[in-house]
């Protein structure tokens, strides 16, 4: 009688991982050969070289709530539909852009610019794939290792890793720009785009704002103008503009550009954003309504913020008169969103909804703002004010309540702006500490807006304004104010108790200048001339390494 034969094990071999990106595409054995490999010589194939980092294996990694695994394969239509060869870490990273990033970026609100255009080029464009990657990368990296302020160590093998993914894009743009493509110029924008969300999850605001100007000096080139319901008069992505007008004012607050578009001050401030105005049908039209608005005030609250006291008393009138333009187009729409909400509210989606709360939150925060923005420290915000705090700080952590998983990246700033906002300018000192409690319980990044980073600023305001309150104190010019306490330590400084001693809700804070932020924000060349950072005085007026007069000729002022 035979006997079963036992099964053949089979032999294990540990796979290379340091092969030629040509061999490990095509799934056979590399000799390793310097330069170009001789598998890929003796078979007339293109040796496209060796990729220096490779992505850690699964096993390796230690998965956070959003677990790979739980990540279904690329769909059919995105997995055959690339035009070449792909390594298993690139599928990797398109597979979590797909499932993990985008949703993220699109949480606010939908848009057609991720969910269809940068999907469907990642595809059919090699330099915007290579751009995905490298930002899907990163995302991974952050999702593990939280959001990094500047001049922190974001090296890891993720982020070496997406730095030779961007070299790929740029190397592949290089060769575009020489062949003089007629399709360059969108996909160089999409491109910028991309670089410009890594750069600013990572920290690095010098280097996102050379990839916006580059963006934006494209735009230019291209003439675009504004129809008065906001689509652009060229054949260029409706979203896409939208997207790089709306870090253009976020950037504001980072330092101008000098060549920017600036599309949307024209239309607010000569009286024809009257004709934006319209019944809204639908989410789309209120955002296509608010997007030149807010685009608008952001640089006018900068100008505001960031001017010395008796330059804004010099340039009263000017700047009041367009306050008032201003608050007059913000209070104009307002009327419309409101009859929007009223009539439409119930019939959102849950996400819809959301969105329209989001829409309302910058609605009021950039109402607030054009209410008090000319207050100064010789004529501080009258106590009134405070309640209108209070309901912008109750409808922010409203908003917050309704997401499950909170989005690691936006383009779009809503939350961050709206908490800034209180922290930075409420006269009630208890009120401005639960708004930097709320934005590092939002470790995020909108924009150019880190919400770790406002919270250290904001929090390094409030004791540059306490030390300047507590030399008045003893000098007699000034009373302690309710609600604040001074208490002088043995060792000469001085520690504030905000709210009654014992209580839950007691804040305390040294006066002494945060050292740490001040090593971090010196790691950013423009940072001494950031809004927030003007008004806390940690940093001279001058960037490290940058003299003023050539940073003004980057960076405009006026």
């Amino acid at each position: 009688m035979l006997q079963p034969q036992p099964k053949r094990k089979r032999a294990f071999t540990k796979r290379s991982r340091t092969g030629c990106r040509t061999c490990r595409i095509r799934h056979v054995k590399c000799d390793e050969t310097p330069g170009a490999c001789r598998n890929c010589s003796s078979n007339g194939w293109t040796c496209e070289g060796y990729e220096v980092n490779r992505l850690p294996r699964r096993t390796e990694v230690h998965h956070s709530s959003s677990d790979e695994s739980s990540f279904r394969s690329i769909t059919p239509p995105l997995a055959t539909g690339f035009r070449w060869a792909t390594t298993a870490d690139e599928k990797r990273c398109v597979n979590f852009f797909l499932y993990r990033t985008i949703p993220g970026i699109t949480s606010f609100y939908d848009s057609s610019l991720w969910q269809k255009l940068i999907l469907q080029m990642s595809c059919t464009e090699p330099a915007v794939y290579h751009a995905v990657v490298a930002l899907s990368a990163i995302n991974q990296h952050l999702e593990r290792d939280g959001i990094p302020i500047p001049g922190s160590n974001a090296e890891s093998t993720w982020y070496r890793f997406a730095l030779e993914q961007s070299m790929r894009s740029f190397g592949l743009l290089n060769k575009r720009h020489i062949l003089k493509d007629p399709q360059l110029r969108e996909v160089l924008l999409v491109c910028c785009l991309l670089f410009i969300m890594l750069e600013l999850v990572c920290g690095h605001y010098d280097d996102a704002t050379v990839h916006l100007r580059s963006g934006l000096a494209i735009l230019k080139e291209m003439k675009i103008q504004r129809h008065r319901l906001g689509a652009s008069l060229v054949p260029v992505e409706e979203s896409l503009l939208e997207a790089f007008l709306h870090l253009e004012a976020q950037a504001t607050h980072h330092g101008v550009m000098r060549d920017g578009l600036r599309l949307d001050n024209q239309l607010i401030l000569e009286n024809q954003y009257e004709l934006c105005l319209y019944e809204f049908k639908n989410l789309h039209d209120a955002q296509q309504a608010f997007n030149p608005l807010m685009n608008t005030v952001f640089p006018f609250l900068e100008r505001c913020w960031s001017r010395p006291e008796a330059e804004i008393m010099a340039n009263y009138g000017t700047l009041h008169a367009k306050q008032q333009r201003l608050f007059s187009c913000v209070n104009q729409y307002g009327t419309f969103l409101y009859r929007f909400r009223e009539r439409q509210y119930h019939r959102l989606n849950a996400k819809q909804q959301r969105a329209a709360d989001m829409i309302r939150l910058n609605h009021m925060t950039l109402d607030l703002n054009l209410k008090t923005c000319l207050y100064t420290r010789g004529c501080p915000e009258p106590v009134w004010f405070i309640d209108d705090y209070k309901d912008l700080m109750a409808e922010s952590l409203a908003v917050m309540e309704r997401f499950k998983e909170r989005p690691l990246m936006t383009i779009d700033a809503v939350i961050t702006p709206a908490l800034f906002t209180v922290g930075a300018r409420c006269p009630d000192y208890s009120l401005r500490y639960e708004a930097v409690d709320a934005l590092r319980a939002w470790p995020r990044c909108e924009g150019y807006l880190n919400s770790l980073l406002i919270a250290d600023l904001v929090e390094e305001g409030m004791r540059a304004e306490l030390r300047h309150l507590w030399s008045e104190i003893q000098t007699g010019v000034r009373s302690t104010p309710p609600g604040l306490y001074f208490e002088e330590q043995k060792d000469g400084g001085v520690v504030v108790r905000v709210g009654v001693k014992g209580s839950p809700m007691a804040r305390y804070l040294a006066l002494t200048p945060n050292a740490m932020l001040r090593t971090a924000l010196m790691s950013v060349q423009s940072s001494p001339y950031w809004t927030c950072v003007r008004a806390t005085g940690l940093l001279p007026a001058t960037g490290k390494g940058l003299s003023q007069k050539k940073f003004l000729e980057i960076y405009d002022y006026e």
